[in-house]
């Protein structure tokens, strides 16, 4: 246990850590935009199926 509570306290340690947030940060706000984005093109398609008439 102690091993660990001295990691932890290095500052090489807590960059690793605030990378790891980060990239944790990311690919939530990925997932939200997905989520949010492909409703939005799957409205667009059909939008574009009724207007032009295919050929």
């Amino acid at each position: 246990m102690a091993g660990i509570k001295s990691f932890l306290k290095e500052e090489k340690a807590q960059s690793e850590w605030s990378s790891v947030y980060m990239l944790v940060i990311l690919i939530i706000a990925a997932l939200l935009l997905i989520t949010v984005i492909k409703p939005m093109f799957r409205q667009s398609q059909q939008i574009v199926k009724r207007v032009v008439p295919t050929v």
